[in-house]
């Protein structure tokens, strides 16, 4: 029988130390620039995380047996709200004039890197372990 493949608790809080920690070495490395990319990377990291922890938040709260119509009502203001309030710090932020475009899509696109990242450990290993099986 073949390894079994779960994503659980365990794995959505490595994806959050994964992220913080690569928010922390990104920032240092952006520590450099002359044009503010660490102040627009750290919003778009915060931008990410916080809707990464909506989703679970949503997900544990509302998603169980036997929810009915109310609960899909409620997901889909949830998500209205929430795209509402992103859309409204998104125009803010783009309006100014100092922030650094490209930072804050990486800053953004940082849980889903972290999300790759643990999926392709997760390949690895398993892997490594059929080929250390057929050894």
């Amino acid at each position: 029988m073949g390894p079994v493949l779960e994503v659980g608790d365990r794995f959505i809080r490595q994806v959050y130390i994964l992220t913080i920690c690569l928010t922390i070495v990104v920032a240092a490395a952006l520590l450099g620039f002359k044009r503010p990319a660490l102040p627009s990377f750290l919003i778009g990291s915060i931008i990410s995380l916080s809707l990464f922890w909506s989703i679970e938040f949503v997900v544990r709260r509302l998603i169980q047996p036997g929810r009915t119509n109310r609960t899909k009502y409620l997901l889909g203001f949830i998500a209205i709200g929430k795209y509402t309030v992103l859309g409204g710090i998104l125009y803010f932020l783009f309006k100014t004039e100092w922030m650094n475009v490209y930072a804050l899509a990486g800053g953004i696109a940082l849980v889903q890197g972290a999300i790759i990242i643990k999926a392709m450990v997760l390949v690895v290993s398993i892997l490594s372990n059929k080929d250390t099986d057929q050894s």
